[in-house]
């Protein structure tokens, strides 16, 4: 299968997965048509895979449907119960998350040593949209986005170790554990135990001294113990 194909294939899943998890959240595709700031049939057009989905665009809708991000795109995903989440200035975090991509989109096409024409006919887009998503001034579906790391040997998991900017209660509380499962086994258990939250709470406190503060505190234990 040739990448237009594959790309129009893998636009098709991302919509009905989309579509699966709306309908589990309750929304409307105005509701999530509002929420992104297009219009309702640009919407439906996603959904039915005509147009592709960018990867701001799902992270927004994940923290809109308060589900892990992947459930958007990966099919074995078994998508979570939806969670309330606070609004946020949705369209200034879109734009600079899109700006963050649309680097790594060039970075990527760079390191393949390939042209924005080249890059356009494997993704089946003219150079000037090529030229578009580099600038940060077009979305890139997640689609053709997949395609271009992959001709660098990348993956979409390498791009979401940075940390999002749109990260949904559930991404957020599986990578809390995904931290708290990182310590030292002694150190894990010590936050964990409940009777030890007043040590944390004076560990919270004191990291948030200035140096000459701390180094003054060190002198009087000194003091207090000879």
């Amino acid at each position: 299968m040739d990448p237009v194909q594959s790309i129009a294939l893998r636009n098709r899943i991302i919509g009905l997965l989309v579509k699966r998890v709306r309908l589990q959240a309750g929304k409307s595709q105005r509701d999530c048509a509002d929420y992104l700031g297009c219009s309702p049939f640009l919407f439906t057009q996603c959904e039915q895979g005509r147009r592709g989905l960018s990867l701001p665009q799902l992270e927004a809708l994940a923290h809109f449907f308060g589900v892990p991000l992947d459930s958007l795109w990966d099919e074995s995903f078994s998508p979570a119960a939806p969670e309330d989440t606070p609004d946020l200035p949705l369209e200034q975090l879109m734009l600079i998350r899109r700006k963050e991509i649309a680097v790594r989109f060039r970075q990527c096409r760079q390191k393949a040593e390939l042209t924005q024409e080249a890059i356009g006919e494997i993704l089946g887009r003219s150079a000037y949209i090529v030229s578009q998503y580099e600038h940060g001034r077009r979305d890139i579906p997640l689609a053709e986005l997949e395609t271009t790391l992959d001709l660098c040997g990348q993956r979409l998991a390498d791009l979401l170790h940075e940390e999002p900017i749109l990260v949904a209660p559930a991404d957020q509380d599986r990578k809390a554990l995904e931290r708290l499962n990182e310590l030292d086994p002694e150190v894990r258990e010590f936050v964990l135990r409940p009777t030890n939250e007043l040590y944390l709470r004076i560990a919270m406190l004191l990291s948030s001294l200035k140096t000459d503060h701390l180094r003054r505190i060190a002198e009087l234990i000194l003091d207090i113990t000879y």
